[in-house]
């Protein structure tokens, strides 16, 4: 049976919450099936996805007590369509990323040696064919 509950974060004396949908008999901190949301208690503030929370409501999921109490107000942002979005990044902008990443970073990584190789490579190669 899947349970919309609240899964603790945050440090010490100062707990942070995440909406999730996950088995019932798994334990509070392990993997979820989904995330919905978010919710901090000290500062009342509440995001999470709402067409999502129904969905899993109208497939069977049971909320919590609590959770039930908390998805009742509305929320500050809601994720489908607010500043929270989650986009997921295709394979092409990931790896691009990755690059920028690699180029403004100072560190001597395994990634720039093999780049470096590469790069030296093809100029020999291009070297040899245009003489």
């Amino acid at each position: 049976m899947l349970k919309i509950r609240l899964q603790r974060f945050g440090k010490n004396k100062q707990p942070l919450y995440r909406i999730v949908v996950i088995e019932h008999s798994r334990q509070r901190q392990g993997k979820p099936k989904e995330v919905l949301g978010f919710y901090n208690p000290r500062t009342k503030e509440l995001v999470y996805n709402v067409q999502r929370a129904e969905y899993w409501k109208g497939v069977g999921a049971q909320a919590s007590e609590t959770v039930s109490f908390v998805l009742s107000k509305q929320p500050i942002h809601d994720l489908a369509n607010g500043p929270y979005q989650f986009k997921s990044k295709t394979r092409a902008s990931k790896s691009k990323a990755k690059e920028e990443i690699l180029k403004t970073s100072t560190k001597n990584t395994k990634a720039k040696k093999k780049r470096a190789e590469a790069e030296a490579e093809a100029k020999k190669a291009q070297e040899e064919a245009s003489a």
